[in-house]
C-alpha cells in the first residue's frame, strides 16, 4: 500500500476520532455537518478513486459516539436515519472534492 494512501487512512481515523470527541463535548449540529463536509471533501481531493470509502468512514463516528455515550446524551430519532443522513453529507463532500480534483487536473491537462 501506497504511503499516500496510509496517510489518507490515519487522517480519516483522526478526522473521525476528532468528530466524536465534538459529538460528545458540543450541542452544534451545524458546525458538526460543516467539519464531515470539510473532512470529506479533503479526503475526496487527496484520494479520489475512493470518494465512496471517505464516507463511510469518516461518518459515521459522531452517531457512533452518540450511541457510546448516550449515557451523557440522549438519543434524538433513529439511530440508522442519523447514520444515513450523516453518511450522505460525506459522500457529498468526498464526491466534491473528487470533481474538484478532477477539474483541475483536466484543466492542468488542457493547459500544457
Amino acid at each position: 500500500m501506497k504511503i499516500a494512501t496510509l496517510s489518507c487512512y490515519g487522517f480519516c481515523v483522526a478526522a473521525g476520532a476528532f468528530l466524536a470527541y465534538y459529538e460528545l463535548h458540543s450541542d452544534d449540529t451545524g458546525l458538526e455537518v460543516l467539519l464531515i463536509l470539510a473532512f470529506t471533501f479533503i479526503l475526496g481531493c487527496w484520494h479520489p478513486r475512493h470518494a465512496w470509502q471517505w464516507a463511510l468512514l469518516v461518518g459515521p463516528w459522531a452517531p457512533a459516539a452518540d450511541l457510546f455515550g448516550k449515557a451523557q446524551h440522549s438519543l434524538h430519532g433513529s439511530l440508522a436515519s442519523v447514520a444515513a443522513v450523516v453518511v450522505v453529507i460525506g459522500l457529498v463532500g468526498s464526491y466534491l472534492g473528487a470533481l474538484l480534483r478532477k477539474g483541475i487536473s483536466t484543466a492542468a491537462t488542457h493547459a500544457g
